[in-house]
């Protein structure tokens, strides 16, 4: 019989497509990693899981990202975008509209 698996909890996740038509974006990957760490949002109660997907199936204004539980989908990303993303919403709580496409209803 195995272990049971264990996770630590987590408030939101982030998905960034790192798939050929967004670029293989590994190191915006890395980026926001690296940021989410700084940020002092990597564990606690305000944590934020990062993982990557080969492709969230959106191919158009890549690299993409979803942020759950709040279903919103940003596009067309950069490093000055995620770091509105990191202060405005994965800190602030704040969806940021103006560069979001797409929120779950």
């Amino acid at each position: 019989m195995s272990e049971k698996l264990v996770i630590a909890p987590y408030q939101r996740h982030a998905i960034l497509c790192t798939g050929k038509s967004c670029g293989e974006q590994v190191g915006l990957l890395k980026f926001f990693k690296k940021r989410i760490e700084e940020e002092g949002l990597a564990q606690g109660d305000t944590s934020v899981r990062v993982n990557r997907a080969g492709c969230l199936g959106v191919c158009a204004q890549g690299p993409i990202m979803v942020v759950y539980p709040e279903g919103v989908w940003y596009s067309d990303l950069d490093e000055a975008k995620m770091e509105q993303i990191i202060q405005g919403h994965l800190k602030g709580g704040e969806v940021q509209q103006a560069l979001a496409f797409h929120a779950q209803a």
